[in-house]
């Protein structure tokens, strides 16, 4: 009997050695994994330390900027601003002490008995007037029709085009011909010589400005303040 129970109690004894044993593994393996979860935690919050002047950034870079570099790039801006086509070019006027007469409009054209567009500005004034080119060019054509008169078109660049019409063309102005803004290029024609599509408007110097074959209105260009 007593053997029994000392038999007993050795199996109770070894049941509860190997209660602890499997308790304590199970805690060392969930503290080794509570361990393992922290490390690779930190491990991605950690933010990546760059060395100055990573080319990624551009950090750390203590070069000053050149100031000649910003000096160009004014410069380059003014250019383009005076580059033909934009906006910012301001035409001088092509007629010195005339009056600005039919603007660029839907207007009734009393020499045709007709409504029709007028593609372009009159600057009237007496007949031998100097008309001079509104901005600096190549002469792209000089004729004579018995609609216009004398006519010359001056070429300014990247599509823009100004034309002087009802004038007597300078002497010697040929095609090819780079004229500055302001130069000369002939002056007004008397009506009489003159039995074009605006002969009732009397002495006056038609101006036209076209930008790639289209007409525009040339007060795009003019300061018609001055007049």
């Amino acid at each position: 009997m007593k053997e029994n129970q000392t038999n007993d109690n050795e199996v109770k004894v070894k049941r509860k050695s190997w209660y602890y044993i499997v308790v304590a593994a199970c805690a060392l393996v969930l503290v080794a994994a509570i361990v393992l979860t922290v490390v690779f935690v930190a491990q991605d919050t950690t933010p990546a330390i760059e060395s100055p002047g990573d080319p990624d950034d551009g950090a750390g870079t203590d070069e000053p900027e050149n100031p000649a570099d910003t000096d160009n790039d004014d410069e380059d801006t003014d250019n383009d601003a005076n580059e033909p086509g934009s906006t910012e070019i301001v035409f001088s006027m092509p007629v010195s002490g005339g009056t600005v007469g039919t603007m660029y409009t839907f207007w009734y054209n009393s020499t045709l008995n007709r409504y029709n567009l007028h593609e372009g500005i009159d600057f009237k004034a007496d007949a031998g007037t100097s008309v001079g080119a509104a901005y600096a060019g190549t002469v792209e054509s000089v004729t004579d029709t018995l609609l216009e008169g004398g006519k010359v078109v001056i070429d300014h660049g990247n599509g823009l085009k100004s034309e002087y019409a009802s004038i007597d063309v300078a002497a010697g102005l040929q095609v090819g011909d780079s004229v500055a803004q302001g130069e000369v290029i002939g002056t007004v024609s008397a009506a009489a010589d003159v039995m074009g599509n605006e002969y009732n408007e009397g002495a006056h110097l038609h101006f036209e400005v076209t930008q790639d074959g289209k007409s525009i209105d040339p007060a795009s260009y003019l300061d018609l303040d001055e007049k």
